[in-house]
């Protein structure tokens, strides 16, 4: 089979990105028809005449049956909100730009532009419960409704009735799928690939309708299911949860890690396969290994083969994270520190105590606080219990953006100390998130009532019985906020206090006048980079970070017990630090105009002189647990040319132990990446860390390729 998984892994990645119609025809179709029923039925019925009339691909990849459109890497389009492209997808893969523009039959979007909710997707950044449909099966929910038929009002059975449809639908799917293969396997002259066609079949015919009863069936139901939830129309961050713990149970006694492996090599190549955006990367996130609520580690032989599997297949999408702990298994930590210290870029790593602790501070039940997951680029979720603590609904927290604002609008001599400076900073960003906060909550009981969910809902905790949405039927909600640009803001401050209101270098209006002018005065500009910077382990800076991120929790604080509310807030850039930046003037920072910000939680770009344990010894005196619930991302560049993993692995016992939260290794040689540029052919296992997303340096945008030659540390 691995020839095979070769084989399907090279066309993929040869295959270049189209356009495919049959989902947005589909779903036309059937609006047109039941337009006029209540939301959740139709929702239900359209979701239903896709999976019953789409085309199916049983050969890109006949080790698994599944997939989003008619062919790899046709782009899978979700009218329903809108024919948009992805602005940080065409930013980070140059030959997708524009491939849209043309595209759009004009029927299309005559119908829909009306009635498009707008964007591009529904909101993904979820984790749906695996564990019920691996471990009981769609019946067993069917089931339960089936008891729960007279229940509740009419609003609650109906949206009962629509997550019954909707569940159907996949079996029915999934039958599809087994006559399509059993069809293939007939005509198939191939006996690696006959053998294959034959084994899905007989799954199909069987999950995820029932329990699975072995590992291929396992991972074929939730194939199934991470697909269906593309098509039902959420796009970017549908996480695949924690699969090694979800599939424990098929860790036998005649468990073969090196055939395991294999098999999930071929399953990461149908995730990848998603069609959403083509090859965009869907932030489709895996996360391994941890500790449970008792402290117990629940790594076994799946998860060192998940990690094989992975590289064997040296994929960006689905991307890895390794949750660490104190108990993590050796060998566990032994082969990802080995991975990470080759150059692989994977697996991401997250340190249990503050994340989980992150949670339980939120009012998370110890139980389900240590069953998160990583949900997106690094959001943070419970699988089929929280969400929203990883969208940006309630409003996003762009600081140096807001700093800018209030330096560059009005006359700044009103600002005579630097208290003052902060005071209305405050007073803003409270008029900021109030406002986002009340549009946040607002517009979730909207997509409840006008686009529901019912077959993301069927798999989450507790809607099946409430017969609601989960987006206000999961057992927690949070009011979920994105935060950047830290550490340009806390540069940015540091630099006014000492140069304006300690040493008097000049005056905040001519620093004004100076950033108006793009950083007319270089000599300004010199000191501006001179002064403390975040990062460099220097207090004078560190304590900025600490007094800014404190400053936001009082804001957030208030607005919680005003709505009575809880928040979590996530900093997560992914390529947005670009499309920041372009909207931003000159800073204080020392950074030019309309250039990229900050690309993590770390320092800003252009400092690989920074000394990586001073970069780490600043992060770890945020309290990640009080102040990023929602989770962070801190990229960490190292030099390439060694396999000892010792160093990187005291490295990260060193940071973990401290408190920090997260860490996204890059170990590279700028020479390499650099021939990488020039002749891609060598390096088509080349995969890197950018910012929330991973991926084949070769399929990077140039302008993403440079940044990450950047980020080498100098010799």
């Amino acid at each position: 089979m691995r020839a095979l998984v070769r084989q399907i892994r090279e066309q993929l990645l040869a295959t270049a990105d189209t356009v495919c119609l049959d989902r947005a025809r589909l779903v036309t179709e059937a609006w047109a028809k039941h337009e006029s029923l209540p939301p959740p039925l139709r929702q239900a019925r359209v979701f239903a005449h896709v999976l019953n009339h789409m085309v199916l691909d049983v050969q890109s990849n006949p080790i698994f049956a599944g997939n989003t459109s008619s062919r790899p890497r046709a782009w899978m389009l979700i009218p329903e909100y809108g024919f948009a492209s992805c602005p940080q997808v065409e930013l980070e893969n140059e030959p997708v730009r524009g491939i849209l523009d043309g595209a759009i039959p004009e029927d299309l979007r005559a119908f829909w532009s009306s009635r498009s909710w707008g964007g591009n997707s529904a909101i993904g950044h979820l984790a749906v419960d695996l564990d019920r449909v691996v471990n009981r099966g769609l019946n067993d929910i069917l089931a339960e409704l089936a008891g729960l038929v007279d229940d509740g009002d009419e609003e609650q059975r109906t949206y009962r009735e629509a997550m019954t449809l909707s569940l159907q639908a996949i079996i029915r799917w999934a039958n599809r799928y087994a006559d399509a293969a059993e069809d293939a396997a007939r005509q198939e002259t191939d006996p690696v690939r006959r053998a294959a066609q034959e084994r899905v079949a007989a799954a199909c015919r069987w999950v995820p309708a029932q329990p699975a009863r072995d590992l291929f069936e396992a991972l074929q139901a939730i194939v199934l299911v991470q697909l269906a939830l593309a098509i039902e129309g959420h796009g970017m961050s549908v996480s695949i949860g924690l699969p090694d713990r979800v599939l424990a149970r098929f860790v036998r006694t005649d468990f073969d890690p090196d055939s395991a492996a294999d098999l999930i090599g071929a399953f990461l190549l149908k995730i990848t396969a998603n069609s959403v955006f083509g090859r965009g990367s869907k932030t489709q996130a895996i996360t391994l290994g941890g500790a449970n609520a008792n402290g117990e580690d629940c790594a076994n032989a799946l998860t060192l083969a998940f990690l094989e599997g992975w590289n064997r297949v040296r994929v960006g999408d689905p991307h890895l994270f390794l949750r660490w702990h104190g108990g993590l298994d050796e060998q566990v930590k032994e082969q990802a520190l080995a991975l990470l210290a080759s150059g692989s870029s994977m697996p991401l790593l997250i340190n249990d105590e503050p994340t989980a602790g992150g949670f339980t501070q939120a009012g998370v039940a110890d139980e389900d606080a240590w069953d998160y997951c990583v949900v997106g680029c690094n959001e943070l979720g419970i699988p089929g219990r929280a969400a929203d603590s990883a969208t940006a609904r309630y409003g996003t927290i762009q600081h140096l953006a807001l700093l800018n604002r209030l330096l560059l609008e009005g006359d700044p001599s009103r600002f005579t100390s630097i208290g003052g400076l902060l005071a209305e900073y405050e007073q803003r960003l409270a008029e900021n998130l109030r406002q986002s906060r009340q549009n946040g909550t607002r517009n979730a009981a909207k997509l409840a009532a006008n686009r529901p969910m019912p077959f993301t809902s069927a798999l989450m905790r507790g809607c099946v019985r409430q017969g609601r949405d989960f987006l206000v039927g999961m057992p927690y909600h949070f009011a979920g906020h994105y935060e950047r640009q830290v550490a340009n803001a806390v540069n940015a401050l540091a630099a006014i206090e000492q140069l304006v209101f300690t040493e008097h270098v000049c005056t905040l209006p001519e620093l004004v006048a100076s950033l108006q002018a793009n950083h007319g005065d270089r000599a300004l500009r010199e000191r501006l980079l001179a002064a403390p910077v975040w990062g460099t382990d220097d207090d004078r800076a560190d304590l900025w970070a600490l007094r800014l991120l404190t400053l936001r929790e009082r804001v957030l604080l208030a607005i919680d017990v005003e709505t009575g509310q809880r928040h979590l807030v996530c900093h997560v850039v992914r390529s947005l630090h670009h499309l920041d930046g372009r909207n931003i003037a000159a800073s204080a920072d020392g950074r030019f105009a309309h250039t990229p910000v900050a690309d993590s939680i770390g320092a800003v770009p252009g400092r690989p002189d920074i000394p990586p344990t001073a970069l780490l010894s600043s992060v770890v005196k945020i309290d990640a647990a009080h102040f990023y619930g929602g989770g962070y991302n801190l990229n960490l560049t190292l030099p390439a040319g060694t396999d000892d993993s010792l160093p990187l692995g005291a490295l990260v016992e060193a940071f973990f132990g401290q408190g920090g939260q997260e860490l996204q290794i890059n170990c590279l040689d700028p020479a390499v990446l650099r021939d990488a540029q020039q002749h891609p052919e060598r390096h088509s296992d080349l995969v890197v860390r950018f910012a929330g997303f991973s991926g084949r340096f070769v399929d990077l945008s140039r302008i993403e390729q440079d940044e990450i030659i950047a980020r080498c540390p100098v010799n």
